[in-house]
């Protein structure tokens, strides 16, 4: 969750940066000086690096499930849409079993 808000924060900053750059005026940006660079971020903890790297293997984890969640799905739909294509199959041959029975009887 906290990665999703993290990536959402990101695209919003970017759009926000991107959008400031268009709105200003050419001749203004050749005007302006640039900031000084921000200080490099600290390195993280070896606490921080075991949380992230227990993260990651938590998210491959649930991804290769969803994986063969998705795969077994698959294969149900499939075999589903083929049940449905015999039964439908049968279905038109009794139907046409029945006009011809009662097409029958008119005649007679």
């Amino acid at each position: 969750m906290l990665r999703k808000k993290t990536c959402l924060t990101i695209c919003l900053l970017g759009i926000a940066l991107v959008a400031s750059g268009c709105a200003t005026p050419r001749d203004k940006k050749a005007e302006t000086v640039e900031a000084p660079q921000a200080a490099p971020a600290p390195m993280p903890t070896s606490a921080e690096i075991g949380r992230l790297i227990e993260a990651e293997r938590q998210l491959a984890e649930k991804q290769r499930h969803c994986q063969e969640e998705k795969r077994r799905l698959e294969l149900a739909l499939k075999d589903n849409q083929k049940r449905n294509d015999e039964v439908q199959k049968k279905l038109d041959a009794l139907l046409a079993i029945d006009r011809e029975i009662r097409n029958r009887g008119k005649t007679r």
